[in-house]
């Protein structure tokens, strides 16, 4: 009967063998990787963004139960936060066999596919940054503070702003 250590232990060689393969896939599309598998507690991968200008250095890929998922990092070596993103590589491979593909190249187009995700993982988050840094420096809407700590107001506001403002505009067109 196998032990409990004997398990972890052999959980933890598994998890190291997955990731060395997944960061010899990062590395060769281009990425550049920092390899933390010595971490006895959570070996892991740390991927530096793309992109220069985000509020994060990157994203730590690790293996959780019996898949391989990335969280925002926001350096090398502190702890992720945000929300868990599976990189379901196995479905994937999968998924290109009932395609026709050989397993060349499945395993091929896997590597490609898991790169460029990752790329536009960083490509999406610049965007999304960049569209909250410049959120109402357009001048089309009003925001009209509220006292107190009820926010529910001042969306609210926003939203008639909103509503207020493309009345008129469409009025005006309408009238011309």
């Amino acid at each position: 009967m196998q032990q409990f250590v004997e398990f972890v232990n052999r959980k933890q060689r598994e998890t190291k063998k997955h990731l060395k393969i997944v960061e010899k896939m990062l590395k060769k599309g281009g990425l550049h990787v920092y390899s933390h598998l010595e971490n006895e507690e959570q070996p892991y991968l740390f991927i530096k963004n793309t992109q220069n200008q985000l509020s994060f250095d990157g994203i730590r890929i690790y293996e959780i139960g019996e898949m391989v998922a990335y969280r925002v990092q926001k350096e090398e070596k502190t702890e992720p936060y945000g929300k868990a993103y599976a990189l379901d590589v196995e479905d994937m491979y999968n998924d290109y066999l009932s395609d026709g593909y050989s397993e060349k190249n499945a395993g091929k187009k896997v590597m490609h596919s898991v790169v460029e995700d990752i790329k536009r993982f960083f490509i999406k988050c610049h965007k999304a940054e960049e569209e909250m840094r410049y959120q109402g420096q357009d001048g089309t809407g009003l925001v009209i503070k509220t006292g107190g700590t009820d926010y529910s107001g001042s969306v609210v506001n926003r939203l008639w702003s909103h509503i207020y403002i493309g009345y008129f505009s469409w009025r005006t067109l309408w009238t011309t």
